[in-house]
C-alpha cells in the first residue's frame, strides 16, 4: 500500500517524501487505514517507497503477492490522471463493501474504481469486488500488469479463464476488451475484438499507446472491426482446423471424434459452415467445433427444407448453461444465435423471429481434405462479400 496512518490518523503517503524525510519515518508507527494493524515503511533503492503489513492478515488491503511493480503501476496511473485534472484518489478504502479500490475516480457524479493487477488472483476473489463495487454503485475498470500479456503471434495471445475475467464491455455495442499497462515501459495495450480460438488461445486487434498519449476517455475508445480483416485472419484457422493431428486425444476431445466417428464422419469432411468464429464463445463451455458440429449434424442436416426450429430447441440440444461470472460486461449476449445468424447470412437458415428460424438449405459435407479447404476458404470469402452488401 502507497498509504498509512500515523497514531493521530494524519494520511501518509511515502513516495511524496524525501528520502531524508523517509529515513526519519522509519522512526514512527504507522498503521493500515483499514484493519488498524501495524504497518512496515519498505523503501529500498530499487522499489516504489510503499507500506507492508508484518504478517499475512484477513484485510481489504492484502494484494495476493502484489509487489514493486504494482506499486510502481499504481503510482503512475494515479500521477497520470492527476496530472490531466482528474477527480482521483489514490486507496480510498470503502467502508460500506470493506474494500479499498488502487484508485477512485469521480467523473461527472459517476464513481469508477481502477484496479491495476498483476498477480494472479482467485476468480472468485475477482467476482466478489466486482459484486462489491456494482453493489455500492461503482463502476469496476481492471487494468492488468503487462507481465499477463502474452503475445502468440502478430493478432493471437494467450488467454486463459483468469484473463477472459477481466474482459470489459461498457455497453452492449462496445466491443470486448482487455486492459493492459506496463510501469517499465510506460506502455498501455489494448485487446478489442475478442475472438476465442480455444480454452487458452484467443485472437484480437492489438493497440500499443504510450501512456503519455492518453487521457482518461482513451479508456472508452474503440477500435473498428472489419469483416474482412476478422474472415480473412479465420481461413487460416479452419485450415489449421481440418490439418490438425488427432494423435493425443482425450477427455471432451476424444468424446467428440468418437461422436464423428459414430456419425459416420470426420472432421476433414465436417461442413464448412462448423468452426466458425461467434464473439460470445467465452460464454460458452465446449469449444467452436464441437457445439457447432452438434447443431448441424443433429438439428439441421436431418431437419427437411422448410422445417423450423427454434433457439430454445438448440440451447436444449446443447444444454446451453451460459458462464455468469463475467461482471464487467454490460448487455446479454448469446453465443448460439449469434451462429444462427451467421447461418443466416450465408442464406442456409431464415429467421422468422427472434426465437423462431427454418431451414431453407441443404447441409454439405465434404468428400476429401482438398474438396474441403477449398469450400471453407469460398466460404469466408462469401461471409465478407456478404457483410460488404449489408
Amino acid at each position: 500500500m502507497l498509504q498509512a496512518k500515523l497514531k493521530n490518523g494524519k494520511l501518509i503517503t511515502l513516495v511524496s517524501l524525501t528520502r531524508q524525510e523517509i529515513l526519519k519515518a522509519k522512526q514512527d508507527e504507522f498503521f493500515c487505514p483499514i484493519c488498524n494493524e501495524l504497518v512496515l515503511v519498505k523503501a529500498g533503492q530499487k522499489t516504489v517507497p510503499h507500506f507492508a503489513h508484518r504478517s499475512k492478515l484477513e484485510c481489504a488491503s492484502h494484494d495476493y503477492g502484489e509487489g514493486p511493480y504494482h506499486e510502481q503501476g499504481k503510482l503512475l496511473l494515479y500521477n497520470w490522471l492527476k496530472n490531466q485534472g482528474a477527480d482521483v484518489e489514490l486507496e480510498k478504502y470503502i467502508a460500506e463493501i470493506n474494500q479499498r479500490p488502487d484508485l477512485y475516480v469521480t467523473v461527472k457524479g459517476r464513481k469508477i474504481a481502477i484496479e491495476y493487477q498483476c498477480a494472479r488472483i482467485p476468480v472468485e476473489v475477482l467476482n466478489q469486488r466486482n459484486i462489491g463495487y456494482m453493489k455500492a454503485g461503482i463502476t469496476p475498470i481492471w487494468i492488468l500488469g503487462a507481465k499477463h500479456f502474452q503475445r502468440l503471434r502478430q493478432h493471437h495471445f494467450k488467454a486463459d479463464q483468469l484473463i477472459l475475467s477481466f474482459l470489459h464491455r461498457f455497453s452492449p455495442d462496445f466491443p470486448l476488451t482487455l486492459y493492459f499497462f506496463c510501469p517499465q515501459t510506460l506502455q498501455f495495450i489494448f485487446i478489442q475484438h475478442i475472438h476465442l480460438l480455444s480454452s487458452r488461445q484467443a485472437i484480437g486487434l492489438f493497440k500499443f499507446t504510450s501512456l503519455k498519449n492518453m487521457t482518461f476517455s482513451s479508456l472508452f475508445s474503440q477500435q473498428k472491426l472489419h469483416d474482412k480483416w476478422l474472415f480473412g485472419l479465420w481461413g487460416n484457422e479452419k485450415k489449421n482446423f481440418r490439418l490438425r493431428q488427432s494423435n493425443r486425444l482425450y477427455g471432451s476431445e476424444l468424446a467428440w471424434h468418437k461422436w464423428l466417428y459414430e456419425k459416420g464422419t470426420h472432421k476433414e469432411n465436417l461442413p464448412s459452415i462448423v468452426h466458425l468464429p461467434v464473439a460470445a464463445q467465452y460464454r460458452m463451455g465446449t469449444p467452436l467445433h464441437n457445439w457447432q458440429s452438434r447443431l448441424c449434424l443433429d438439428l439441421l442436416h436431418p431437419m427437411p427444407i422448410g422445417s423450423t426450429f427454434s433457439l430454445e430447441r438448440c440451447q436444449r440440444i446443447l444444454r446451453y448453461h451460459p458462464h455468469q461470472h463475467f461482471f464487467l460486461i454490460k448487455g446479454v449476449d448469446n453465443p448460439i444465435y449469434e451462429y444462427l445468424a451467421l447461418l443466416k447470412k450465408l442464406q442456409i437458415i431464415e429467421e422468422i423471429n427472434a426465437r423462431l428460424f427454418k431451414k431453407v438449405k441443404e447441409i454439405h459435407f465434404h468428400k476429401n481434405i482438398e474438396e474441403s479447404l477449398a469450400a471453407d476458404a469460398r466460404l469466408m470469402n462469401q461471409i465478407i462479400h456478404c457483410s460488404t452488401m449489408d
